[in-house]
């Protein structure tokens, strides 16, 4: 039997990345209270694991709520006032983990891979990554304050509102012959699956220290992703290229479309906490396609589809743009048949 000996505090503890958290601490020997705006269906309470209701607009009262516990982690920050109510925890808890993004990097000429010392935007900007950068400013500015600012790429895994893999997942249940891809398929853009950033917050839970660091998986090309998932399903697929972006009508479309890799450098957490992925990547890979063929079948069966489950994929891209089935098998035997487009 686990012995709960350390007290976490997750905010945002019902979302993707806080129920991930929640199982890797309580595993841990941490009891792990989860915080949450409101009571939400389905939040798990078990092991060492339960829930509170907890306004984060309310500072007094989240403060006195996060006193004294081990590790509080901070799924759901992302403006300098959240920054503001997070300083005053200096001195009154163990250690801060706060989740970020890599979209604070300032752009463009970014290196590859990027360190976490590259610039972030400017102050004077007023949208999310502005908002991240402000808010990791405010905190690494406040003496005292042992927080560890993790930098994520687009998430993966179960319970999220998006998952750029669901391109690839989905041809693979649909039994499609092939996959056109735009960029020549090489395109490389972080991903990060929540496992994994729950492995690397208990690191940070047990060494505490003001610090950033880059949590994302292998660089692969969208090319090996889309080869790695259908090998994994059990599917074979051509996967057919072309140079340039994709086409209006969808066509070479995918969720990793950047004409230059954007790569996070990983080092920083291997030297400083020993750092190594506590799931494979395609065993991560397996966790999201599992929940994902789940969660669609059952929005299926009730009048819906792959759009309800996914809402952000579809605010991010449109609902046009994923599967262009027609156009692909145009475009394919028009290339078998060496017709140029």
């Amino acid at each position: 039997m686990t012995v709960h000996d350390r007290r976490a505090f997750i905010i945002g503890g019902t979302g993707q990345i806080g129920r991930a958290t929640a199982a890797r601490l309580a595993e841990a020997g941490y009891a792990v209270t989860l915080g949450q705006r409101r009571p939400r269906a389905g939040a798990a309470e078990s092991g060492g694991v339960v829930s509170v209701q907890v306004d984060r607009a309310d500072t007094d009262a989240l403060l006195n709520a996060l006193d004294g516990h081990d590790v509080v982690v901070d799924t759901v920050a992302f403006t300098p006032l959240h920054g503001e109510q997070l300083a005053r925890l200096a001195g009154r808890v163990g250690s801060l983990v706060v989740i970020s993004t890599g979209a604070v990097y300032q752009a463009p000429g970014l290196p590859v891979p990027i360190p976490e010392s590259w610039p972030t935007v400017e102050r004077d900007a007023h949208d999310y990554p502005a908002g991240k950068a402000a808010l990791e400013r405010r905190l690494l500015a406040t003496p005292g304050l042992p927080v560890s600012i993790l930098r994520t790429g687009v998430l993966h895994g179960p319970h999220g509102k998006s998952l750029d893999h669901w391109s690839f997942i989905k041809r693979a249940l649909d039994k499609r012959p092939h996959v056109v891809l735009a960029q020549d398929g090489r395109s490389r853009f972080p991903t990060s699956a929540v496992a994994n950033v729950a492995e690397l917050i208990r690191l940070c839970a047990r060494r505490p220290a003001a610090r950033v660091l880059n949590i994302a998986d292998d660089p692969l090309t969208v090319a090996e992703i889309g080869a790695r998932i259908f090998a994994v399903m059990g599917h074979e697929a051509e996967i057919v290229t072309f140079a340039g972006p994709s086409r209006p009508d969808g066509l070479g479309f995918h969720p990793w479309n950047v004409p230059e890799p954007i790569v996070f450098g990983m080092d920083r957490a291997r030297a400083e906490l020993g750092y190594r992925p506590a799931v494979s990547y395609d065993d991560a890979l397996r966790q999201d396609i599992e929940w994902a063929a789940a969660a669609v079948a059952e929005a299926e069966a009730g009048g819906g589809g792959w759009q309800d489950v996914f809402p952000d994929l579809v605010a991010r891209h449109g609902r046009d743009v994923w599967f262009p089935y027609a156009a692909e098998d145009a475009f394919v035997t028009g290339a078998q048949a060496g017709v140029t487009r």
